[in-house]
């Protein structure tokens, strides 16, 4: 499908690096999502005698693609003509494409507007609608009639290379509970013992979840946004400073103690709020009997006709959602956009790389995210005959201040 550029020029101007550039400004335009994002700049040419300079379209101050502009016939030293061709050599670094993907991409372009990029050739206007698309009007009636929506409500996001679609998705809308004001974390003993130790609670970036759906659950269940490696991994890097919290309204569950407090052998911290934070209630998809299947049957059906779309619903409500399998959980959120350096660890034995941030405790509180430890639970299967609890308790106390309520837990945990 092609979109048609159309440039004009004053009568007799010459073909010039000038005249890309005016091409170039013409069709970001066009861009219809962040389009002050952005920018072309110019840079002489190294070799003036057989290109007329280079271009650099660049998104958010990253380069996305460069332009080389070269002459395509020359005159040898010997006065005879000759034709210039263009050989494009790459080499291979998964790393830098999936960091930027796009970031190493050149079109080159000669004076007859022909363009060469990646071993494929086509006329300009295909290849800036392959590089850096703008709205078609043909897909955007396609999806008009696939989605009995307004074209009004479809917009073109050319650094993702989709459609955008602003409609309210009935599925999405809830009304949250109230929020709790007491919320548990189980977690095992060697974390509360870290906890103790360094007088610090960890919030973990929300890709570093035990849960690798997490982030990633809703747009891939109803766009399939993330089934292409390059966007997972850009997605983990743009999201590695998120950094939640997963908290529950079950006290002492056998559930609970089994999943995420080592069988039983590890602790409860119970919360409170605290300097106006919010917490945030988990919602749950049940993939095979949602009304959100019928919608992904077309957004699927446009994907195969190479017309991708993506709903602005999804980037509201996707950090709250997840698979249904986990509603026995009764999660609530703390969620922090940190936007800041963060640090890193291995977990699982040293086979996962985890991004998190630790935040200082001053007496029981956590002011920098708003949390205060009101009490602690000790689990119900600590070794027979140990002294866990008197130590543990002595430990915490020292720690958070005598006045803090350690109990031990009366679950009983298969």
């Amino acid at each position: 499908m092609s979109v048609t550029l159309e440039v004009t020029f004053a009568e007799g101007e010459p073909v010039s690096i000038k005249t890309l550039e005016q091409i170039l400004r013409k069709w970001l335009e066009a861009i219809e999502l962040d389009a002050d994002q952005y920018e072309v700049k110019s840079t002489p040419s190294p070799d003036p005698e057989r290109a007329y300079g280079r271009l650099e379209v660049t998104y958010r101050q990253k380069t996305l693609f460069f332009a080389n502009f070269y002459k395509k016939y020359l005159r040898t030293e010997a006065g005879k003509r000759s034709i210039q061709g263009m050989v494009t050599v790459r080499r291979r670094n998964d790393g830098k494409l999936l960091t930027a993907p796009g970031e190493t991409l050149t079109l080159n372009i000669d004076d007859r507007w022909h363009v060469n990029y990646n071993g494929k050739q086509a006329d300009l206007a295909d290849a800036l609608q392959d590089v850096l698309p703008i709205r078609d009007e043909a897909e955007v009636r396609r999806i008009v009639e696939a989605l009995r929506i307004g074209p009004e409500h479809i917009r073109m996001d050319s650094f993702q290379k989709r459609y955008v679609v602003d409609i309210p998705i009935p599925e999405l809308q809830w009304e949250e509970e109230p929020a709790p004001a007491f919320f548990y974390k189980y977690v095992p003993l060697d974390v509360f013992h870290k906890m103790l130790l360094n007088g610090s609670f960890r919030m973990n970036s929300i890709v570093s979840q035990s849960d690798r759906e997490e982030t990633f659950f809703l747009g891939d269940l109803l766009c399939a946004d993330y089934e292409d490696e390059l966007k997972r991994f850009a997605g983990v890097l743009r999201e590695q400073t998120v950094l939640i919290s997963s908290f529950t309204t079950e006290y002492d569950s056998p559930k609970m103690w089994r999943e995420y407090a080592g069988e039983g052998r590890g602790v409860c911290l119970c919360f409170s709020l605290t300097g106006g934070r919010k917490l945030r209630q988990i919602q749950y998809v049940r993939k095979q009997k949602s009304a959100l299947m019928d919608l992904k049957k077309q957004v699927m059906q446009l994907k195969e006709e190479g017309i991708n779309v993506h709903f602005s619903a999804v980037d509201d409500c996707r950090r709250f959602v997840k698979n249904d399998k986990f509603r026995q959980e009764k999660e609530w959120r703390l969620l922090i956009d940190y936007n800041k350096e963060v640090d890193y660890d291995l977990y699982e034995n040293g086979t996962r790389c985890v991004a998190y941030k630790e935040f200082k405790f001053e007496g029981r509180d956590l002011p920098d995210i708003g949390l205060r430890l009101d009490s602690v639970l000790i689990g119900p299967k600590q070794p027979s005959g140990a002294d866990n609890f008197p130590l543990l308790t002595q430990r915490a106390q020292a720690c958070f201040g005598k006045d803090l309520i350690v109990n031990r837990s009366k679950c009983k945990v298969s």
